[in-house]
């Protein structure tokens, strides 16, 4: 079978060492160029240091354009000189190639030339590029410039203004002349600077060929194979790298160059993380501006007035007293301090040249790339991973390799725990400790209002240029005396376990991925955007139940590492079907913070227990009452705190769904059974009589531009299922007659919104008859800071901010009819302008589900790539994870359209012809009561319609 349109469409090849031997002739002629210049330049022709046709060449020449040849070697010798003098030194091994080629001819490899014949009976175009300015006159010479479609010589590059190798820039030309997509093709080189080149270009597949012991620069360089010669390659073996490199790929989210204002967007991002702790992926060298953190589940703090809270122009200084308000920042703990002759290089300064951060989720690794130039055209490339143990939680891994590429000056890596300005980036802390001793770093903080000790021990080994760093974490919440602990657990790591400590980790994510990974042959992008939503929600997910998830996660501090309605809404499905003993803790949270909720009711004057709208390791609410802005000091008030009560039933639903997808029966007659009744006694105590029936008023619903409300439909529906969920409970346990009864008496006769004679929910009492606003479609999708300086206008105002009568449908989908469901989306869908980053998923799944195509997409795509494309302009301060989990839902229960019975997971009908455009197949996993079931989709071969 050809390879074009399933695999490689395109080889690039380089010339000198991989298809003609005049490898050597190059070197040879480098020799004797440089080393007379160097005999000339030495006091009396004395004492100086000859050219190495082996290494000098392969270090600093090799796969260069002249000139650039040139600089290199010269700069590795400390030697600067006028560009003509630069010239006249190209130009005389220029010379001197020609009179080795004239001498001993050309000869090729037969190997290359069988491969380039067979590759192109394949149907796959060849092209040659070559920096060497002989090159057309060479392939001539051998009589194979027929084997090539295109062929790129050094003249022909001049003529350009083309950048040489390691710049991408002949090879990206390369294959626009051969009209193919540079992931589509393949390089071909046996020289470092080339493989970078193919690499940097995103090319398919790098293939290095090692002439000469080279084999470990070139794999580091980024070549997906080595061969000492082409023989070892058939095209079967090409096509099975090209398709392993483009799967491996979909694995990984990169991001190349550096820009000094997406900096923190980019931290966020490329987090890393373990449940117990997230790391911001702030550069090695880490900005005076960056947000470098480390985050610890469960250390909170007093809220430190200066720190923003849901985006940078919010401040929400007040909190009283609350000793646990604030997710506490920690410094960063991979810190380097990297010198080139004593110059400190970074991205701070004006050395930094190339930028390349990449996050590998299959196995929770983020590497990162830097390349410096310092006086004299010394340039220095760094390589670092890092990684937070999944099998170990209180184990950060660090490798750092400092490469000079052109020089042999001295370089210096230096490692610190404390940052330098600590009472300014991290101002809820006070250092108690701080120690050097050998290859080990000690440094104690407590956190100054909540008394949590934090002691983090690092461990570093240097050989040559090669940093190693093992650091252990603990606090005074995991263990009494965390110092100790740290130190033990230090110690006990042995460094011949290094690599071992990354494979241990990468095996915990595998078996992740065996649950997680959704799969949709042909559509690599989407498969890397929905892993970069689980591998998020993988982060702060762990195995202590006294903590739960914030709405930005460990990735950063918006909303001060609060937790909010989105955990069990939004996140928990997904832990659900996922990983169940995930969401179990996440509800055990709520029950070791019932006294918090059972304080808050009392606070507002009701009985039982009502859950705080932001809550920490207490569960006493935490939520601002204002909003200052920054620039202007302007007052915003906040009501969500005091009316945003769906909350309650929030959790009570959470908890049915997890006994429905578990029977996990010891969990239902315990803690849930505690959650389902405490929070049915609220909402005895919250309702109002009107007339014959039960109201709740003065509330806000999900959609948070109205305040004071009465009768939410959201709320009262939840509220409904609440009360009749904790009355069965008490009826199959046999406990709480009396209070069963009051429960299933109250649940009949609470007033619950329902459709009107056009099938439509009114949101809330009187909301029909409110102003309209007519909302632009440039409006949506934007953090609604604008419109909550008018917020006593947004209350007049037919606007939503987010999907709130259409969370109904997502969450009792068996209610409604789906003529009901789409007029219901008709109507509310114009006016939302998508404020939260949770509205999206929300109205993807509902249009899914009634059949409006291309809404379904729009939203769908809009929620997948909501961080990826920072499309609120706000994930410099975190992660949407909620969002993450709304778009697994939208796919799941919205596109595919799952129930479930007693069997398992059952697909709608229509889940194949909702599958999103030019989708085929799809392939996941659900869990359901104990078992994991296989869950496939296949579009039959008749193109769908849109609807």
């Amino acid at each position: 079978m050809a390879l074009p349109g399933t695999g490689i469409q395109a080889a690039i090849f380089d010339m000198d060492g991989v298809i003609t031997r005049t490898a050597h002739l190059h070197a040879a002629a480098w020799k004797d160029t440089f080393d007379d210049f160097l005999r000339r330049r030495a006091p009396d022709g004395q004492s100086w240091r000859p050219f190495d046709a082996h290494a000098d060449y392969l270090a600093y020449v090799d796969g260069k354009p002249r000139r650039d040849g040139v600089r290199s070697f010269l700069g590795a010798r400390a030697i600067d000189l006028p560009e003509e003098e630069v010239d006249a030194l190209a130009k005389a091994k220029d010379r001197q190639f020609e009179r080795q080629l004239r001498e001993q001819g050309v000869q090729t490899f037969a190997s290359t030339i069988a491969l380039v014949r067979e590759l192109r009976r394949q149907g796959v175009k060849t092209g040659v590029v070559t920096s060497s300015r002989h090159g057309r006159e060479i392939l001539h010479a051998a009589d194979i410039a027929s084997l090539f479609d295109v062929a790129l010589d050094g003249i022909y590059l001049d003529e350009l203004a083309l950048k040489g190798k390691p710049d991408p820039a002949m090879y990206l030309h390369a294959a626009r002349e051969l009209d193919v997509a540079a992931a589509r093709a393949m390089v071909v080189e046996d020289a470092v600077a080339g493989v970078e080149a193919g690499r940097r270009g995103a090319f398919g597949l790098v293939v290095g060929v090692d002439r000469g012991g080279n084999a470990a620069a070139l794999r580091q360089g980024g070549a997906d194979i080595v061969v000492q010669d082409l023989a070892e390659l058939g095209i079967a073996q090409l096509q099975a790298a090209f398709l392993a490199h483009r799967e491996e790929a979909g694995w990984c989210i990169e991001e190349k160059g550096f820009d000094r204002v997406r900096e923190r967007q980019m931290e966020s991002l490329f987090c890393i993380g373990n449940g117990y702790m997230g790391i911001r992926g702030a550069l090695d060298s880490p900005l005076p501006a960056s947000q470098a953190d480390l985050f610890i589940a469960g250390i909170y703090s007093c809220k430190h007035a200066d720190l923003p809270y849901s985006e940078i122009e919010f401040l929400a200084p007040e909190r009283g007293a609350a000793l646990y308000a604030e997710l506490v920042p920690l410094p960063f703990p991979f810190c380097l301090a990297i010198a080139v002759e004593g110059e400190p290089v970074d991205f701070a300064g004006a050395y930094g040249r190339e930028l390349r951060r990449v996050l590998d989720m299959r196995r929770g690794v983020l590497h990162l790339e830097a390349a410096f130039e310092t006086p004299g055209g010394r340039r220095t490339v760094v390589r670092s991973r890092r990684c937070a143990s999944l099998l170990d939680p209180h184990l950060l891994l660090q490798e750092a390799l400092v490469t000079p590429e052109n020089h042999w000056g001295k370089v210096t890596l230096g490692t610190c725990l404390v940052a330098a300005d600590l009472a300014v980036s991290h101002p809820h802390l006070q250092c108690l400790e701080h120690a050097v001793e050998d290859d080990l770093e000690l440094v104690r903080y407590l956190t100054q209002a909540s008394d949590f000790e934090i002691c983090i021990v690092s461990r570093v080994r240097q050989e040559f240029r090669m940093l190693r760093r093992l650091v252990s974490v603990f606090t005074s919440r995991d263990h009494a005396e965390p110092r100790a602990a740290a130190l033990a657990h230090a110690q006990t790591l042995d460094w011949n376990r290094f690599e071992a400590h990354f494979a241990g980790s990468a095996k915990k994510w595998t078996e992740f991925w065996s649950r997680a990974d959704i799969r949709v042959p042909g559509h690599p992008s989407v498969e890397q955007a929905l892993r970069f939503g689980s591998y998020h929600l993988r982060l702060p997910a762990g195995a202590d139940d006294c903590v739960s998830i914030g709405a930005r996660t460990l990735s950063g501090r918006a909303y001060e590492g609060h937790v909010f309605w989105d955990t069990e809404i939004f996140m928990l499905p997904f832990y659900l079907h996922v990983e169940p003993r995930w969401a179990r803790n996440l509800l055990l949270y709520r029950h070791r913070t019932l006294d918090g909720a059972r304080r808050r009711a009392r606070k507002l004057g009701y009985r039982g227990a009502c859950f705080a709208w932001e809550s920490t390791v207490t569960g006493d609410d935490v939520t601002p009452t204002k909003i200052l802005l920054k620039s202007t000091g302007k007052e915003i008030p906040i009501f969500t705190g005091s009316q945003q009560i769906h909350v309650t039933a929030d959790i009570a639903y959470a908890v049915w769904r997890y006994w429905e997808a578990t029977r996990d029966e010891d969990f239902l007659t315990g803690p849930g059974a505690d959650l389902l009744f405490e929070t049915a006694r609220f909402w005895m105590s919250r309702v109002t009589l009107v007339g014959p029936r039960w109201h709740i008023q003065g509330v806000v619903g999900p959609d948070e531009y109205h305040h004071d409300v009465n009768d939410n439909a959201y709320t009262n529906w939840m509220a409904r299922f609440n009360l009749e969920r904790a009355a069965w409970l008490a009826q199959h346990r046999g406990v709480n007659a009396a209070e069963a009864q009051e429960w299933r008496e109250l649940a009949r006769t609470l007033y619950v919104p329902l459709p009107d004679h056009e099938g439509v929910i009114e949101q809330f009492a009187g909301f029909f008859a409110l102003e309209d606003y007519p909302l632009a479609a440039e409006a949506r999708l934007k953090a609604p800071i604008s419109r909550l300086f008018d917020w006593d206008k947004m209350n007049r105002l037919k606007l939503l901010k987010q999907a709130d009568v259409l969370m109904l449908p997502l969450l009792f989908p068996e209610a409604f009819t789906d003529e009901v469901v789409a007029a219901n989306y008709r109507y509310y869908e114009p006016l939302t302008d998508h404020g939260s980053s949770l509205s999206p998923a929300v109205h993807a799944a509902i249009a899914a589900r009634i059949g409006l195509q291309d809404d379904a997409e729009r939203y769908w795509q809009q929620s997948l790539w909501l961080d990826l494309s920072n499309a609120m302009d706000n994930s410099m301060l975190g992660v949407h994870a909620a969002a993450m989990g709304g778009t697994w839902q939208a796919l799941v229960f919205g596109f595919l359209g799952v129930r479930f019975d007693e069997e398992g997971p059952r697909l709608d009908a229509c889940a194949a012809a909702r599958l999103p455009d030019e989708w085929h197949r799809l392939g996941m996993k659900l869990a359901y009561r104990g078992r994991l079931h296989a869950v496939k989709v296949a579009r039959t071969p008749a193109r769908k319609e849109k609807q």
